[in-house]
């Protein structure tokens, strides 16, 4: 029974919590942690050597079906609203390179597609000043020096609006102002003004998604960095645990463990009854002692290990979650200058933070050490 209204009560916050679908709602689905001191005395139960019968709860089975549930549920969530929405931004993304939305592309035949391909190709060779059977001669591989020339002053003149490597050639030997002639004269200053004109607005554009690209990637750089950190404090208390059992307690669990093993051979030997109670005596003061032992280590272990899942969860919520939203944000504004399939998914970002967040919930379970 009680383990049902647990169930019922996790799922009620569940569906409260399911009206939006926000970071901090998948969080707040996040079941409660045991306590320390419950953890201890879920030990204690199932480790006493005295203990006669089965421990009345398990609490760690409780937490992992609570939240089995709700992970069941946040995955329902993602799939009802959040799933959706990103499809749509994807779908209306475009394809690199192209005018073309993902969703368009996607309902090409492959002569279609082979088409786009062609046209993509064809328009960054017009954007070089070379044709497709410039790119043949190319990928041939068999071009004279003159024809190595023609096509680089091909490429120039593509950038330049105009200006060749003949011009260049012939304005080697002129001063400034029969530069200025003969650039009137061939029409190259009013081509190459045009070109530069032309360019202007694309440099601009190109320079803001540069620098929008680097404080992506800087923010995604912090953000690998404090998850790193955040695990890093779970296994760092788990690393501390053991140091603190080899530094106070691993004497003492040898000693005692040693002693048991003496016990045991001494029960199995022993003749008559009084050889037996002593023995039995010896065995159950051995393990008591060893119990104790090992109930003071997790006494002093397991408030550290809990306060280091804590502060992993905490780290998801207070440092990763407002990072992921700048980067959603530099996301959308890359969409808006590019309208890239690229930076369609930005919504999903800050999710991240809040589906980390509830994996280092779960690992509180695994508080017991290999030791």
């Amino acid at each position: 029974m009680k383990k049902i209204l647990i169930s019922l009560a996790a799922l009620a916050f569940i569906l409260t919590a399911r009206a939006q679908m926000t970071p901090e709602a998948v969080m707040g689905m996040t079941p409660d942690l045991p306590s320390a001191a419950a953890l201890l005395n879920h030990w204690k139960e199932h480790n006493d050597p005295n203990r006669k019968e089965a421990p009345d709860s398990d609490i760690l089975n409780e937490f992992r079906e609570t939240w089995t549930v709700a992970n069941r549920q946040v995955q329902e969530m993602q799939k009802k609203t959040l799933a959706p929405s990103l499809e749509r931004s994807a779908m209306a993304g475009k394809v690199a390179g192209t005018n073309m939305t993902v969703k368009q592309a996607s309902g090409m035949s492959e002569a279609q597609a082979q088409a786009m391909a062609g046209s993509m190709v064809k328009g960054r060779l017009g954007e070089l000043g070379l044709s497709q059977a410039d790119l043949a001669k190319l990928q041939s591989g068999n071009l004279s020096e003159a024809e190595q020339e023609a096509l680089a002053s091909k490429v120039m003149a593509g950038k330049t609006g105009g200006l060749t490597m003949k011009d260049m050639q012939a304005m080697s030997n002129m001063n400034d102002e029969q530069r200025k002639e003969y650039m009137q004269q061939s029409g190259l200053g009013a081509s190459m003004t045009a070109k530069m004109n032309a360019d202007k607005g694309k440099t601009v554009s190109s320079q803001k998604q540069y620098q929008l690209v680097a404080e992506m990637t800087r923010l995604s750089q912090e953000e690998f960095a404090l998850q790193n950190k955040a695990n890093g404090m779970i296994t760092g208390a788990q690393k501390e645990g053991r140091s603190l059992f080899d530094r106070k307690y691993r004497k003492a669990d040898e000693e005692l463990r040693a002693e048991i093993g003496q016990a045991a051979v001494a029960l199995e030997d022993a003749k008559g009854e009084a050889a037996y109670k002593a023995a039995l005596a010896r065995m159950n003061a051995a393990q008591s002692q060893w119990f104790a032992n090992m109930s003071k280590f997790y006494g002093e272990y397991i408030p550290m290990y809990r306060n280091a899942v804590v502060g992993a969860m905490d780290c998801c919520r207070a440092q990763i979650l407002p990072l992921q939203r700048q980067r959603k944000d530099i996301q959308e504004k890359l969409y808006a200058l590019t309208g890239s399939a690229e930076y369609a998914l930005s919504e999903n970002i800050p999710f991240q933070a809040a589906y980390l967040y509830f994996e280092f919930s779960e690992r509180i379970i695994d508080f017991e050490l290999e030791l």
